[in-house]
């Protein structure tokens, strides 16, 4: 699809056209494409989970590169946040000079209106989750909302304690081919002590039968990886 041009900022440009690099200002929205045509060349079916969704922008450009390259294997949709922004800081990521209690605050109502007006059709199976992520996820009904397995997981929760719940939480919906996008990988000056990759280390360490196999990076802040499942 060579001249493919965006519709606005927030949309990926097809993975078979000639793009920008990843590690552009315009990789946060292009690696929604590349992560779905990754999922329709090896078939994985599945939800599309996201943790953290502040504005709604990555769900956007998520939404829209899985509709048209995925119609129908990636759904439903599910959006988990706050919506009242980020909790306090605690234990390893206390004395941060990069994030603050309250930080990307939007409300669903914002959320909402934000992807309406961004095109999201009113009939795509998108839904939004309320609350902090250690009270909602242990009670949220996985087959009402017809989740079973994860295609896509998108962790954009930026702290160590948020991002150790959400790795808990995904762990039975992983499948070989899960596709995960760490979008602050490189937050807390790229440390492997704090934030995500702290999380995601010791979460390595109490799942050995799990790898994560580097996709892509993209921005200055970005990690894509691929799960591959020792036990199947």
């Amino acid at each position: 699809m060579p001249g493919a041009t965006r519709r606005d900022d927030l949309d990926p440009l097809p993975y078979t056209t000639e793009w920008p690099s990843l590690r552009s200002a315009t990789g946060r929205v292009d690696i929604h494409s590349l992560a779905a045509f990754w999922v329709r060349e090896t078939k994985v079916r599945g939800a599309y989970l996201e943790f953290g969704v502040g504005k709604g922008r990555s769900a956007v450009a998520a939404i829209r590169a899985h509709l048209r390259d995925n119609p129908g294997t990636v759904a439903p949709f599910v959006l988990f946040d706050s919506f009242c922004g980020l909790p306090e800081l605690t234990s390893l990521d206390t004395g941060s000079n990069q994030f603050r209690p309250g930080d990307f605050a939007f409300s669903m109502e914002q959320v909402r209106a934000f992807l309406r007006e961004h095109g999201i059709p009113a009939s795509a199976p998108v839904t939004l989750v309320p609350g902090w992520f250690e009270q909602s996820l242990p009670g949220f009904d996985l087959a009402a909302h017809g989740v079973q397995k994860a295609a896509m997981v998108h962790i954009d929760v930026d702290l160590y304690a948020s991002c150790g719940v959400v790795l808990r939480f995904i762990r039975p919906l992983l499948q070989a081919g899960t596709i995960l996008l760490f979008d602050d990988w490189n937050a807390f000056g790229a440390s492997d002590r704090k934030g995500e990759r702290a999380a995601t280390a010791e979460w390595l360490l109490q799942n050995p039968v799990i790898r994560l196999n580097e996709y892509a990076s993209y921005g200055w802040h970005g990690k894509a990886f691929i799960v591959d499942l020792l036990e199947a």
